[in-house]
C-alpha cells in the first residue's frame, strides 16, 4: 500500500475537504490498512504542513486545511454614500447609517412584540427591497392573521420559508433577509457562531435577526419591587458582535442598545428608548414617545 500511496494522490483528497479532518478520514476513503501506509501518510500529510496546506490541530490525527483566503478590500474607491435606505417602525432610520452587508438583531422578551416589529419592518420596505422571511415561530394560519391589519397585497410581494436553523446555507447574499427568530434551545452559546456564519454569506444584503431574551428579574428591597430588564437576548455579548443596529424590546419599551454609525455626528442614539403600546389589532404600535436614559 505505502508504494501505491503518493504525495499527489493525498493532496487531491485534501483539496476537496472543508475545514477540519481527521487521519482515520484519508485511511477509510483512501482504503490505508497497514502500518507502513499509515506511517507513510503521516511522512506525506508533515511535507503538507510544511508547505503550508494544512496545520495540526490539538494533536490525535487531527488536521485542519488551511484557509488562505484574504480578499483585498479597495476601501478608497467605496463610496460612504451608499446606504441601505431601509424604513423602520420606529423611525430608527433617522438616527443611523445601514450599509450593505450588516447585521441588525431584534431582541425581545416573550410577547413583548418582536413578531410585530418585524413584520412591521416588512411591511415598510418591500416595495423597494426583495425581502425573504424565514419563519420558526408561527402556524401559516398566524401569520395570516398577524399580517392581516397590515393589508399586504396577494400574493404577497416577499417570500415566506419555513426554517429553523443553520440560515446561513440558505440565505441569499444579496437580499433582505428578515428570520423570525433565531433559536438553538439550550445550547445558547451557539448563537454567535451562527450570526457570524449568515454574516459571511452576506454580499450586499441584511439579515434582521429576532432573538428572544431572558425574562425580567424582579426583586425587592425595603418592601420595594424592582424589575430589571436585560437589554441583550440569550447568548449575551456574544449576539452583538457582528451588529451595526442592537434593538432591545420588553412590554412597552424599545431601546437602541447599539448604534455602529450614527446619522448625526453630534447625535448619539445609542441608549434611545422608545416607550409605546400595541393596538388592540396586535400588529401596530401607537402612543409611540421617544426619551433618553433609564427612567423611560
Amino acid at each position: 500500500m505505502a508504494k501505491l500511496l503518493s504525495q499527489a494522490v493525498v493532496e487531491e483528497w485534501v483539496s476537496l475537504v472543508k475545514g477540519k479532518f481527521n487521519v482515520r478520514d484519508i485511511w477509510q476513503e483512501i482504503g490505508i490498512e497497514t502500518a507502513e501506509g499509515k506511517h507513510h501518510l503521516r511522512t506525506i500529510l508533515g511535507r503538507l504542513e510544511e508547505k503550508g496546506i494544512i496545520s495540526s490541530n490539538g494533536g490525535g490525527g487531527a488536521y485542519r486545511k488551511l484557509d488562505l483566503a484574504a480578499p483585498i478590500i479597495d476601501w478608497q474607491s467605496a463610496n460612504p454614500e451608499n446606504v441601505v435606505d431601509l424604513k423602520f417602525p420606529f423611525g430608527e432610520h433617522e438616527y443611523c447609517k445601514i450599509y450593505p452587508r450588516s447585521i441588525i438583531i431584534v431582541a425581545g422578551s416573550k410577547n413583548a412584540g418582536k413578531t410585530a416589529y418585524l413584520y412591521n419592518f416588512i411591511n415598510l420596505n418591500y416595495q423597494q427591497w426583495q425581502i425573504d422571511l424565514y419563519n420558526s415561530e408561527t402556524s401559516p394560519e398566524q401569520m395570516h392573521e398577524r399580517f392581516g391589519p397590515l393589508e399586504i397585497p396577494s400574493p404577497a410581494p416577499f417570500n415566506t420559508y419555513e426554517r429553523y436553523d443553520n440560515f446561513a446555507d440558505v440565505i441569499h447574499p444579496d437580499h433582505i433577509s428578515v428570520i423570525d427568530y433565531l433559536d438553538l434551545n439550550s445550547e445558547v452559546y451557539l448563537i454567535g457562531s451562527e450570526i457570524d456564519a449568515i454574516f459571511r454569506k452576506l454580499r450586499g444584503g441584511i439579515a434582521v435577526i429576532g432573538l428572544q431574551k431572558p425574562p425580567a428579574t424582579v426583586t425587592t428591597y425595603k418592601g420595594v419591587q424592582k424589575i430589571y430588564e436585560r437589554d441583550l437576548a440569550y447568548g449575551g455579548g456574544f449576539t452583538a458582535k457582528r451588529s451595526v443596529l442592537y434593538i432591545s424590546m420588553s412590554a412597552g419599551k424599545l431601546k437602541l442598545v447599539y448604534v455602529k454609525t450614527p446619522k448625526k455626528a453630534r447625535v448619539n442614539p445609542n441608549n434611545l428608548t422608545f416607550t409605546f403600546a400595541m393596538h388592540e389589532d396586535g400588529i401596530h404600535f401607537v402612543n409611540i414617545q421617544k426619551s433618553y436614559g433609564e427612567d423611560t
